[in-house]
């Protein structure tokens, strides 16, 4: 029988939609005392090397009258970006599909005050244009929307999974490099050391919780159905994770850049020894009937109720995906109850 636990707040694992990168140094953007001063008129572009050249120079925010600075106000437009900027504490004034954001991604919360810029595949740049933010974050599969967003504010690539050297990456590793970079690009230096002294804190509590997990293999997957799965394989940024709390992998075979493949539920009667791990609230809701099936009810993992269940993880939302995923995985795992 499944164990299911509401360890957290549902949440599903969406398609990835941009990467933090370097820029050459440069004087500030002018500002009125308040607001950055926008170089844009209607619809004329900047120019592409001026545009680079005006781009990461967000390090000295606008201030109040009292001399206060004023944070940023960023737009993302894509859960990625959006997760990785609240988790600085950024001033985050736009994301997509906001609701599915707070089932989906969950963490960090997103403000209610926060505009919903519609579909990830397409946001909604009327919208946007009208809010006029300091800044635009976005992954690099939205990087064709470049020349638009350029006339409305600077904008700037986010991706945790970016490789430059085409190596095979390390996520979490990355993920950090990134992460990083983001938050002097803007302006939150102090932030990132805040953000991962409490990452750090998480991963090290997750740990201390798996030191009597019993050492089995362990199948992580997302069902697409009773018959198909997301399994998730040794280069995902979950097993990434795994891999520090020296927890093995059952999945051997091979898998796409983000670390998964699809395959069929019995391709996961291989290791009849190991866990099954499932991850998300309709995977939760399917694993049941599909346990039913012959050929998986026959597997020891499930005769002896080793296959458990948490809610949903961003398998590509780096260091606040790999955190969320650490507590979730580490009570489910021991068979413990999240405060």
């Amino acid at each position: 029988m499944l164990q299911t636990r509401n360890i957290s707040r549902p949440a599903s694992t969406p398609t990835p939609l941009f990467t933090a990168t370097g820029a050459p140094s440069t004087p500030p953007l002018p500002t009125n005392g308040n607001r950055l001063i926008r170089r844009r008129t209607s619809r004329h572009l900047i120019p592409r090397r001026a545009f680079l050249g005006g781009l990461i120079s967000l390090t000295l925010p606008p201030t109040s009258g009292a001399g206060n600075p004023l944070p940023l106000q960023i737009a993302a437009l894509d859960w990625t970006s959006a997760q990785n900027l609240l988790a600085l504490g950024a001033n985050v004034i736009t994301l997509p599909e906001r609701t599915r954001y707070s089932e989906r991604v969950v963490e960090p919360e997103a403000s209610p005050n926060t505009h919903d810029l519609g579909l990830r595949s397409e946001p909604n740049l009327e919208l946007l244009d009208s809010l006029a933010p300091d800044l635009i974050v976005l992954h690099p599969e939205l990087g064709m929307l470049l020349p638009e967003l350029n006339a409305i504010a600077p904008a700037i690539l986010f991706d945790p999974d970016a490789n430059d050297d085409l190596q095979p990456v390390d996520r979490l590793a990355n993920a950090r490099v990134k992460l990083e970079r983001l938050a002097g690009e803007i302006a939150r230096p102090s932030a990132f050391s805040s953000y991962i002294n409490a990452y750090e804190a998480a991963i090290s509590e997750a740990a201390a919780r798996l030191r009597g997990y019993d050492g089995r293999a362990v199948y992580i997957v997302t069902l697409l159905d009773t018959r198909r799965a997301l399994v998730f394989g040794k280069n995902s940024l979950f097993q990434n994770l795994f891999d520090q709390f020296s927890i093995e992998n059952a999945w051997d075979g091979p898998t796409s850049f983000y670390g998964h493949a699809t395959v069929t539920i019995d391709a996961l009667a291989r290791q009849s020894h190991a866990r099954l791990l499932s991850v998300g609230r309709e995977s939760r809701l399917l694993l049941q009937p599909a346990l039913q099936s012959p050929v998986i009810a026959s597997l020891p993992y499930v005769r002896e109720e080793r296959a458990v269940a948490i809610d949903d993880v961003l398998f590509y939302g780096g260091l606040p995906s790999a955190q969320r995923f650490a507590r979730l995985a580490s009570f489910a795992l021991t068979d413990t109850t999240a405060p």
